[in-house]
């Protein structure tokens, strides 16, 4: 792997559950995770997101980044059809924006606003509102082939 790196198996029983691929250098402190978009999914990415931050030298980041790392994760997984996602930490000077990208660029996230609010009871439909909340910025951008969400901490 250029600039050093090393891969990683998740399996649970015999299931290969993700690949995680990390590669870093001096120059280059991008780290990313591929795994098939299964219910399990959220929490592997979570974990790794925070190994990759108490490594780094940023814990005071690690509850909001895991926080919005399952949020959108989840969303990936439950409101789309895609095969895999992927999440991608690029961190520079003391910051650190998590891209969760899948393969169903046409099916955009929306914000919870107008009509689309969850009642007091509802166990879903706050995500979004809650990486806006948690997160410094956010937003969602798209290439013909995928989509990605992505946010920022510091």
């Amino acid at each position: 792997m250029a600039g050093g790196g090393s891969a990683y198996s998740y399996r649970v029983g015999r299931t290969t559950m993700a690949t995680t691929n990390i590669a870093a250098t001096a120059a280059d402190r991008t780290y990313r995770f591929t795994a098939p978009s299964l219910a399990d999914t959220p929490r592997l990415a979570r974990e790794w997101v925070a190994l990759i931050l108490r490594a780094a030298g940023l814990a005071h980041l690690v509850d909001r980044a895991r926080l919005c790392t399952s949020e959108v994760v989840t969303n990936a997984h439950r409101h789309t059809d895609t095969p895999e996602i992927a999440v991608e930490l690029v961190l520079l000077g003391g910051r650190v924006t998590v891209y969760v990208s899948d393969c169903a660029p046409g099916r955009w996230p929306t914000s919870g606003g107008g009509d689309s609010r969850p009642g007091r009871l509802d166990t879903h439909g706050r995500g979004l509102a809650l990486v806006a909340a948690y997160a410094d910025d956010w937003d969602v951008s798209a290439r013909p082939d995928r989509k990605a969400v992505w946010f920022r901490l510091a």
